[in-house]
């Protein structure tokens, strides 16, 4: 046998243990995971509260803000608690809509 024979063996008996060479070989399998939230709400109500306080810690230091020309930082977490209710607006009238059948859970 050459050395080249004898390294082509040597490859061919070393089995990959990525994960993509494992699930192209069937030996992974992808489990069936339902979502954990198909409304949103929760998420949306989450990053509402999280704007409300950046707002809360940015308007402390507000004066701090003002003398570094930095106080436009202020309208930033407004805009996204404004953007965030019009998302849990969204969120729920979509919502309400797969409740009563209108749409499926799946279409967006």
């Amino acid at each position: 046998m050459t050395e080249e024979q004898g390294a082509a063996k040597e490859r061919a008996d070393k089995k990959r243990t990525d994960p993509t060479s494992q699930l192209a070989r069937g030996e992974l399998v992808h489990a069936e995971v339902k979502p954990l939230d198909l409304s949103g709400i929760p998420s949306v109500i989450t990053g509402i509260s999280l704007w409300a306080v950046a707002f809360v810690v940015l308007f402390l230091f507000r004066g701090r803000l003002e003398d570094d020309g930095l106080d436009w930082w202020l309208w930033v977490p407004v805009a996204g608690f404004g953007l965030g209710l019009i998302g849990l607006w969204y969120c729920r009238r979509r919502w309400a809509a797969i409740q009563g059948g209108h749409r499926s859970a799946t279409e967006d």
